[in-house]
């Protein structure tokens, strides 16, 4: 990472118990409920943190590497503590409304991260649950091999551009969330991945997607030096969608969309509420739990 991560000494001790768990041999889940005793920044920050080789070489052999600089920021737009900080702010959404809506804690629940990537929320969950029990799928090869490259624990698999099926064998999910994925879908490619992840929820359990909300458009401008926010919050106001698409095959599937919350409404699922973080503005969380079908 381009930043030196410092950990506080309230964090040390726990980190060098592991350390020393690592070192004599101890399994991956038996680190990490070793490490689960630090709050759950000081978790997250040390996992970004790896490899540390110089100081904790027991545990980096154990423990994933996290994805350097250029893939963070390839796929994200930022990375280091920057990206860290709205990575924690949503894990705590997660974590914050699973306990209100699900009425129950989130800890040893089966999770599923649907569009993983190269795993930045995921490696979150294991502050949560063990790897057994946490599952990342996308519809990307290049982002499963990132995880696999990485030594990411867990259950990964490639999933189709347009699932009716998910790749998960008959394992159903108390938390199922898709981060910066329904921001991106063509409008039917959602409905199909809505009606695709209704398969796999548990009775009572959560399904979070964020979304854009039509402010978005005038900041695409400011960002791309294009002048297409007119048209498309015309277009959002309309139809409650605006979606663009990227340019080629690809832009059949995929795109850029805002939405309101509501538009993930039916297929199965109910919207329950919506949360949204200062940190990482343009991703509002809309919560879902099953409905009859």
């Amino acid at each position: 990472m381009s930043e030196n991560i410092r950990m506080f000494s309230t964090a040390v001790p726990h980190i060098k118990a592991a350390e020393r768990a690592a070192i004599g041999g101890c399994t991956v889940e038996e680190a990490l409920a070793l490490l689960r005793l630090m709050s759950l920044d000081d978790f997250g920050l040390f996992l970004i943190s790896l490899p540390n080789n110089k100081d904790y070489p027991g545990l980096s052999r154990l423990l994933p590497a996290m994805a350097n600089d250029e893939v963070q920021k390839t796929w994200t737009g930022a990375s280091g503590l920057d990206l860290y900080r709205q990575t924690s702010s949503f894990a705590r959404q997660l974590e914050n409304n699973f306990t209100r809506y699900a009425k129950k804690p989130l800890a040893g629940s089966d999770i599923l991260d649907f569009g993983c990537g190269y795993g930045r929320i995921l490696r979150m969950m294991y502050y949560y649950s063990d790897p057994s029990r946490i599952w990342g799928v996308d519809a990307w090869d290049k982002s499963i091999n990132l995880c696999r490259e990485t030594r990411l624990a867990g259950n990964f698999s490639q999933s189709e551009r347009i699932p009716s099926d998910l790749p998960v064998g008959d394992q159903k999910f108390d938390l199922i969330f898709a981060f910066s994925v329904f921001t991106h879908l063509a409008p039917s490619t959602a409905k199909a991945c809505l009606m695709a992840i209704r398969k796999y929820i548990k009775p009572g359990g959560l399904f979070v997607a964020t979304i854009r909300p039509i402010e978005f458009w005038p900041f695409i401008d400011g960002i791309r030096k294009t002048a297409i926010a007119p048209k498309m919050q015309s277009n959002h106001q309309n139809n409650g969608f605006a979606y663009l698409p990227h340019d080629g095959v690809e832009g059949e599937t995929y795109g850029d969309i805002s939405c309101e919350i509501d538009f993930l409404d039916g297929d199965g699922w109910k919207i329950v509420g919506y949360d949204r973080s200062i940190l990482d503005p343009f991703q509002v969380s809309v919560l879902m739990q099953p409905a009859s079908l």
